[in-house]
């Protein structure tokens, strides 16, 4: 709970407990949900202390995956350690697909790309650089890493940017504010007049990723395009909205602690389960990966992304 993450990080802070192996685990086992801060009574943002923790006390414990992905993603520049795609275009509105969606997930970003061109004549693509919620994640300085992506933003003129991950969405609006960034649900919401969604007989549930819904705000934009699908019948989970389920896909979580990070998504899954759903949607790459791995052949996981431009009768 909040107040016990507090009471051990000021216990670690003002070095009144040793930083144990023990005492650390608490600062990394976490999945940075942001749960602890919609519980907290004083509206403490716990999960960027738990950041700024990871920070100071990174090198004290041995995490070699956590380790890894640091390295490479300053090496490769993205924490797959893979070759880093080339943008495409040039104009002041962008989409940022981001590392997740176009190395593990890039039908996402089809499907964004798609619907974006529904909305604009014109729009660059920008692959080449990752965000640096990485770094922010698992600990690392990343003052320098986003530095010089602000600078390459500036150089390429960009204003606007338009992101389908949620970890990418709150690392733009803290760090770059230079650029203005919007979701892609809100995008699409504005602009219903010029989607023409088929009918879809289905029930469908949403997961409200936690980085949308609590760090975010964003829950009613997702739940009112999908209901704009003519026949779809969306259902609710028992947890919802800014009360939401993690689904342990985050904050580093399934790297250092596999199990139960699966356990997590499995109570996600029963969840859908109970409500007697044919789809489990999402607007999060990361959420949209790991439940489905999990779900198997049991329930069919899309991302929103993907279900809207499969449903979407211009395309």
């Amino acid at each position: 709970m909040a107040r016990g993450k507090l009471q051990t990080l000021l216990a670690l802070l003002e070095e009144e407990i040793p930083a144990s192996e023990k005492a650390l685990l608490r600062v990394f086992e976490c999945t940075t949900c942001d749960a602890c801060s919609v519980a907290c009574p004083a509206g403490v943002e716990v999960s960027l202390l738990i950041e700024e923790a990871r920070r100071r006390y990174f090198s004290k414990l041995e995490l070699p995956l956590h380790e890894w992905k640091v390295e490479i993603t300053r090496e490769m520049g993205n924490p797959f350690g893979e070759v880093m795609p080339a943008s495409e275009g040039e104009a002041s509105i962008a989409y940022f697909p981001g590392c997740t969606t176009q190395f593990r997930a890039k039908e996402i970003e089809e499907a964004a790309i798609k619907l974006l061109g529904l909305i604009y004549e014109d729009f660059a693509v920008l692959r080449d650089f990752c965000c640096g919620a990485p770094l922010l994640t698992f600990g690392s300085a990343w003052e320098d890493f986003i530095a010089k992506n602000r600078a390459k933003l500036e150089e390429r003129g960009v204003e606007k940017l338009i992101v389908t991950c949620p970890g990418c969405y709150n690392t733009f609006r803290r760090h770059y504010p230079e650029v203005e960034v919007v979701h892609l649900s809100r995008l699409l919401l504005k602009n219903m007049e010029k989607l023409s969604l088929s009918p879809l007989a289905a029930r469908v549930a949403y997961h409200d990723p936690c980085h949308l819904a609590r760090g975010a705000n964003i829950y009613q934009e997702p739940r009112t395009l999908l209901e704009a699908i003519p026949q779809l019948e969306l259902r609710e989970l028992k947890h919802a909205k800014q009360q939401t389920l993690c689904c342990g896909a985050g904050g580093g979580f399934p790297l250092a602690f596999p199990e139960l990070s699966a356990s997590l998504g499995k109570k996600r899954l029963e969840e859908a389960k109970a409500a007697k759903v044919e789809i489990l949607t999402t607007f999060c790459p990361s959420c949209y990966l790991h439940l489905k791995t999990l779900a198997g052949e049991d329930l069919r996981v899309k991302d929103a992304t993907m279900l809207l431009a499969e449903q979407e009768a211009k395309l």
